[in-house]
């Protein structure tokens, strides 16, 4: 008598988000919820029927490729031909759930970016905060957080963790938790880049197995804006009326500023709180200054620049 060769394999029907199979080879498991069912199939050469087994125990009437199962247990199975029969194979375990779908949830995420403005170019942080605001155990909690063009994801603040995935293609990244117990609250730090102009409007939701009663607080968006702050390596205060003086782009995006330049011995030579762009290094030779530039975003962040900028006086023709 030979032994048949036996491919054990499961499809599962039921699944918690979108429509599609998942299978599990021998020695896994799947979780269903009560109520539910999935369908497993046995595929061998040459076999006419099969006796399933669940925990060990032959179970009645159960002969074809496949089975319905409805019940949590180890199922196992026997492939039989004419004159021979498979190894038992190995298990597949299904784990019911006993919270089901009647079970209600209220989760909410805060997408909470720690500024309201940043210089294109410059790192910032987003809080992601989630919190379970009902007394029931939420499961297969998954969180997204949507980054706009004027984003680049640079890495997470504490670190890379399991659960937490980044997709370059989309720019979009993805937070998963295997459970939220009710009254549990949780947080995610994230680093970002500005790379480009304009107003970067992010999106966090989050979704899980369980219906949620307050689905409105389920998506957060948040707005940055990501300005250019230009600072000019020369200028030509020579009268023409052509780029006479120091100035400085985006200045006007910030609550307040503080300008000082300073001479090639470190001498200071000029100070302006609330700079207006009309420094023209009056009284002063030609020649490599340096300047030391603050501004204050509107929530209160310092930012912070210095470099040296050539003032250079062309010869004015009559």
């Amino acid at each position: 008598m030979r032994n048949l060769s036996l491919l054990f394999s499961l499809a599962l029907a039921v699944l918690l988000f979108a429509p599609q199979q998942t299978m599990a080879q021998q020695g896994q498991s799947v979780r269903i919820v009560k109520g539910k069912k999935v369908t497993l199939r046995a595929d061998a050469d040459h076999a006419l029927s099969y006796i399933w087994f669940r925990d060990g125990q032959p179970i009645h009437g159960a002969h074809d490729k496949r089975i319905i199962v409805t019940e949590g247990g180890k199922y196992t199975v026997i492939a039989l031909g004419e004159e021979c029969h498979s190894d038992l194979s190995d298990f597949v375990e299904v784990i019911v759930d006993p919270q089901g779908e009647d079970v209600q949830v209220d989760l909410e995420i805060r997408n909470l970016p720690d500024r309201s403005e940043m210089l294109v170019s410059k790192e910032f942080n987003y809080q992601l905060l989630l919190l379970n605001n009902s007394s029931s155990t939420a499961t297969d909690v998954v969180v997204t957080f949507e980054l706009p063009d004027q984003l680049k994801y640079v890495g997470l603040v504490h670190g890379e963790m399991a659960g937490i995935n980044y997709n370059a293609q989309t720019n979009e990244l993805t937070w998963y938790l295997p459970k939220l117990d009710g009254g549990e609250a949780i947080s995610q730090w994230i680093k970002v880049k500005g790379q480009g102009p304009g107003y970067a409007v992010t999106t966090a939701s989050v979704k899980s197995r369980q219906q949620d009663t307050n689905p409105a607080d389920n998506i957060a968006q948040s707005t940055v804006e990501i300005v250019t702050l230009f600072v000019p390596n020369v200028f030509t205060p020579n009268g023409d009326g052509v780029n006479d003086v120091f100035k400085i782009a985006g200045l006007e995006a910030f609550k307040s500023n503080k300008l000082i330049i300073f001479n090639r011995f470190g001498n200071e030579v000029y100070r302006s709180l609330n700079y207006q762009n009309n420094w023209s290094g009056e009284g002063l030779n030609e020649g490599t200054y340096f300047y030391y530039l603050e501004v204050e975003d509107w929530t209160g962040v310092i930012h912070r620049d210095k470099g040296h900028v050539l003032l250079m006086r062309a010869e004015i023709r009559n």
